[in-house]
């Protein structure tokens, strides 16, 4: 679950996804990409799974008085190949400063130097407790682990509306919150 997609303020700052955005922005750097690249050296078309906040309260609000027993996996099961490469792009399209790294080890350990120097209250708030998760690039999935076609199903029958893409606006909204939460 991410951040509420429209009200200012509203993420979770523990959060890994967070977490990482504030990081790639305190430190300035990115790798070429989170994904293990092709051997043609493309970016690998990946996505990332990941509903704002809004959507999936209202979805649940909508889907719970449904009679009778039913279990949804509340993903987004879009293969539309957003993902955290894409975050990074919007990021820097948006003005933040951003250097792309594209060898994956030199980014990793720049990375975590850079964020083992950052100042208290940014270290409190990034990726230093998980960094050990990016250790590695990841495997590219386009699409969804989950199957979710109760899911989509139920929210078109009960909202008569699709499960959201993620958007350049939620992505970049989180920067505005992280800045107005005074950890930019």
């Amino acid at each position: 679950i991410l951040a509420h997609s429209r009200y200012t303020g509203q993420l979770n700052v523990p959060d890994q996804f967070t977490r990482l955005i504030l990081s790639l922005i305190a430190t300035g750097i990115a790798p070429g990409s989170f994904y293990q690249a092709h051997a043609t050296g493309e970016r690998p078309l990946a996505h990332y799974d990941g509903l704002p906040a809004d959507f999936t309260a209202s979805a649940i609000t909508a889907l719970g008085p449904i009679e009778g027993f039913h279990t949804y996996d509340s993903v987004n099961p879009h293969a539309d190949g957003i993902s955290l490469d894409n975050f990074v792009d919007w990021l820097i399209d948006a003005g933040y400063p951003i250097q792309r790294i594209d060898n994956y080890t030199e980014w990793f350990n720049r990375f975590d130097t850079a964020i083992r120097g950052l100042p208290e209250k940014q270290k409190q708030h990034s990726l230093l407790p998980l960094l050990h998760a990016y250790r590695y690039p990841q495997h590219a999935h386009n699409g969804a682990f989950l199957p979710a076609v109760r899911f989509r199903e139920g929210v078109h029958t009960a909202q008569n509306t699709d499960i959201p893409h993620l958007t350049r606006d939620l992505i970049v909204k989180y920067a505005t919150d992280l800045r107005q939460l005074g950890l930019l």
